[in-house]
C-alpha cells in the first residue's frame, strides 16, 4: 500500500498538477478543496502526511494547524505558500507545521520533502519496495502482495489485501470503525455502514481459520484490532 497523502488545494488546475505528480511518484493521494473537509478527513482517516495550500478565503492553513494540534492529532503537515513570506513561515512552525515551502519550487524538492517527512514519521517503510510485515505466523510482503498465515499462501482479493495491510500497519492498535473504512474505501463506502463488517468476515475465513490463534479482533462499540 503506497503512503497516503492528503492534498487541501483550493486551486482546481494547481490540485491537479500536484495531485498527478505525486500519484506519479506512487503516492495515494486525495484531493479536498477546502478547510472543513480536510479537516475531518484528517481527523478521520489519519493520512500519512497533509499537504495544505493556503487560500485567504477558502483555505486558511493557521487555524487549520491550530485545531489539528488541540485535539492531539500529529498527522505530518507539509505547507505549501504561495510566495516566501517569513513571518507566515515561523507562524505557521511555531503552530505545528513539520515543514513549510514557498512557490516558486522544484517538483523534485517538493518530492523530496514528502519522502522526508514520511521517514521522519516512523512510516518509511511505505517508500521501500519488497518489504516484508509479520505479525506473530501472519507475513505479508508488499511487493509481491503475497500473504502468509502459519506458513501457507492466503489468497485475498484486492479490497481484503489492503484491509488486512492497514489493520498490520497499525497492529496492536484500537482502529475506529470510520477510520477504516476512510482508509480502504475513501467516500465510496458513505451509505454502506455495513461494509466493513462484511470484509472483516470475509478476512477471518482467510486470516482465522480454525485451529489458528485468532488475530482480528472486534473491540465493541470502537472498531477492531489486529493483535
Amino acid at each position: 500500500m503506497a503512503a497516503r497523502l492528503l492534498l487541501a488545494e483550493p486551486n482546481p488546475a494547481q490540485g491537479s498538477l500536484l495531485q498527478k505528480h505525486l500519484e506519479a511518484q506512487g503516492f495515494g493521494v486525495i484531493r479536498l478543496p477546502d478547510r472543513e473537509r480536510a479537516q475531518r478527513r484528517i481527523l478521520d482517516a489519519c493520512p500519512d502526511l497533509a499537504l495544505l495550500c493556503p487560500d485567504p478565503q477558502r483555505l486558511a492553513a493557521l487555524p487549520l494547524l491550530e485545531e489539528l494540534r488541540e485535539r492531539g492529532n500529529t498527522t505530518p503537515v507539509l505547507v505549501l505558500l504561495p510566495s516566501d513570506d517569513y513571518v507566515e513561515r515561523v507562524r505557521l512552525l511555531d503552530a505545528g507545521a513539520d515543514d513549510v515551502l514557498s512557490r516558486p519550487y522544484a517538483m523534485e524538492e517538493l518530492t523530496a520533502r514528502v519522502r522526508a517527512l514520511i521517514r521522519r514519521s516512523g512510516m518509511g517503510a511505505l517508500l521501500a519496495d519488497g518489504v516484508e510485515l509479520a505479525h506473530k505466523d501472519l507475513l505479508v510482503n508488499t511487493n509481491l502482495r503475497l500473504v502468509t498465515r502459519a506458513g501457507e499462501p492466503v489468497k485475498l482479493t484486492v479490497r481484503e489485501y489492503d484491509l488486512l495491510l492497514y489493520l498490520l500497519r497499525h497492529k496492536q492498535t484500537v482502529l475506529p470503525r470510520q477510520q477504516i473504512l476512510y482508509a480502504v474505501w475513501g467516500d465510496s463506502w458513505v451509505g454502506n455502514d455495513n461494509l466493513l463488517d462484511v470484509y472483516i468476515r470475509y478476512l477471518r475465513r482467510k486470516i482465522d481459520p480454525p485451529g489458528l490463534e485468532p488475530l482480528i479482533h472486534t473491540v465493541r462499540g470502537v472498531g477492531f484490532c489486529l493483535e
